[in-house]
């Protein structure tokens, strides 16, 4: 349970990194949510998600 609470809590840490990341990147590049850094960080935040939700199931 332990492992599992670990785990947990640094994919949390991970997401609210990068979303604190992503809004200033944004906010950086003037609001263009085609431009590619942002599309990589976003992806990277989506692939974070997703294994978050996977540890929770």
């Amino acid at each position: 349970m332990d492992n599992y609470n670990n785990k947990l809590n640094s994919i949390k840490l991970q997401i609210e990194n990068t979303k604190k990341m992503l809004n200033k990147l944004i906010e950086q590049k003037g609001f263009n949510l085609l431009d590619s850094e942002v599309i990589r960080l976003s992806q990277l935040l989506d692939q974070l998600l997703s294994e978050y939700d996977k540890i929770r199931k």
